[in-house]
């Protein structure tokens, strides 16, 4: 499998995580796998190893983050690092509509 289809392969797998609410490229994009049919962004994929950028949702382990992330990744024989760059916070039920309130004199 060449480094695009593997990165192609790891986004899905990403997507089906629910601790991940986003893959993210990290500083300056730098977490990404180039190649002649284009660029996946999220995941680099090399000969030595494999690094994953995710934005999580909180409240989250890092350290369950990271296991869920290399189980799923499924790469033998490779080390699989992960980046958690950021977090989302989702928004509690009724909370936007309330904040949104005017009052009318």
């Amino acid at each position: 499998m060449n480094p695009l289809e593997e990165a192609a392969r790891i986004v899905a797998a990403m997507r089906e995580l629910p601790e991940v609410a986003e893959l993210h490229s990290g500083p300056f994009g730098r977490v990404a796998t180039l190649g002649a049919g284009g660029r996946v962004s999220g995941v680099r994929v090399t000969e030595a190893d494999v690094t994953v950028g995710v934005t999580v949702w909180a409240p989250f382990s890092a350290g369950d983050v990271a296991a869920a992330v290399r189980a799923a990744v499924a790469s033998p024989g490779r080390p699989v690092h992960v980046l958690i760059a950021d977090v989302e916070v989702p928004a509690a039920a009724g909370t936007e509509s309330e904040n949104r309130k005017e009052t009318v004199s």
